[in-house]
């Protein structure tokens, strides 16, 4: 798959360990199977409920050592307890350390939850908060306790660190960090005051255990504003840490190409552009400049920009 073997590569490129994307996808979509499912079972379930209990309290899964891992609150719940499945509104799905400290919380319109699979699928709007640094919303969600995985088929939009990325749809692996944004992505953010914006066909977005914004691979129709800077490539890597962009040329096709923002008279084209997004730097490899460059500053000897 083509798709998948250009997130290795990039990966491996800006990260200690090469992503397996492939790998990812497939389990990805073997949750998918789990979500239709679900989708499909909560309307005839629903159809069912008859007398919802009120303020109900669920234990889905515990630690080994007995502790809760994850609960469904609900204002109204109605168990079918030869199915396995529990209807319920007004949810909020928690999941807990060992040591009792609430890791992240899911709140739902309403849901249906499987308790042999732990799993569930929510009709309404959903919004996942975890530790209340990072928080992720939209329309129609599944969720796997299990595998601390979720699914967002419409409308998705998660905040991070200042940061707000948005997109059709998203699957987020809180196990693994990986989130990925299909659809109409667009992210917003700042560096020290200058403001960006990322759009592009699909994304994939890497989170650390404490719930950062670390790095950013977009795909597809790329496209970049920064400070009066416009940029245009096949692929893209933001990476936090270094408050840069690296922007990368089609394989055999076109470059990568960064304009200045006066009438883009200024511009540069190359294999590989590299700028920050705190700074008029500017690094390219295989250039081909056009002057004027009022705005857009190149260093002597940057990558192949001499």
């Amino acid at each position: 798959m083509r798709l998948s073997i250009e997130i290795v590569l990039i990966f491996a490129a800006t990260t200690a360990h090469a992503f397996d994307s492939a790998s990812w996808l497939g389990q990805r979509a073997l949750l998918d199977h789990e979500a239709a499912r679900l989708r499909d079972a909560y309307p005839k379930f629903r159809e069912r409920v008859t007398q919802p209990a009120e303020n109900v309290v669920i234990p889905v899964e515990s630690h080994p050592d007995g502790s809760v891992k994850t609960s469904v609150f609900a204002e109204r719940a109605q168990f079918f307890l030869q199915d396995g499945m529990v209807w319920a509104e007004g949810v909020e799905i928690r999941q807990y350390r060992r040591d009792g400290t609430e890791e992240s919380r899911i709140e739902a319109d309403n849901c249906i939850v499987d308790r042999s699979t732990r799993s569930g699928w929510s009709d309404g709007h959903a919004r996942a908060r975890y530790r209340d640094q990072a928080e992720l919303e939209g329309d129609m969600l599944y969720f796997s306790a299990t595998e601390e995985y979720l699914k967002i088929f419409t409308n998705t939009v998660l905040r991070a660190d200042g940061r707000v990325l948005k997109s059709v749809r998203a699957d987020f692996d809180h196990r693994e960090g990986v989130a990925m944004f299909d659809g109409a992505v667009s992210l917003h953010g700042s560096e020290r005051g200058r403001e960006y914006d990322l759009a592009a066909a699909q994304a994939f977005a890497f989170v650390s255990s404490d719930n950062e914004f670390r790095r950013v691979v977009a795909l597809g129709g790329v496209r970049v504003e920064s400070d009066g800077r416009r940029g245009e490539c096949d692929r893209a890597v933001y990476t936090r840490r270094d408050s840069r962009i690296v922007m990368y040329g089609a394989d055999g096709g076109s470059p990568a190409k960064l304009a200045d923002g006066d009438g883009a008279k200024s511009t540069v084209e190359g294999a590989r552009i590299t700028f920050w997004l705190d700074s008029e730097e500017v690094e390219v490899v295989d250039s081909s400049i056009k002057m004027e460059t009022k705005g857009l500053k190149i260093p002597h000897g940057a990558g192949g920009g001499k």
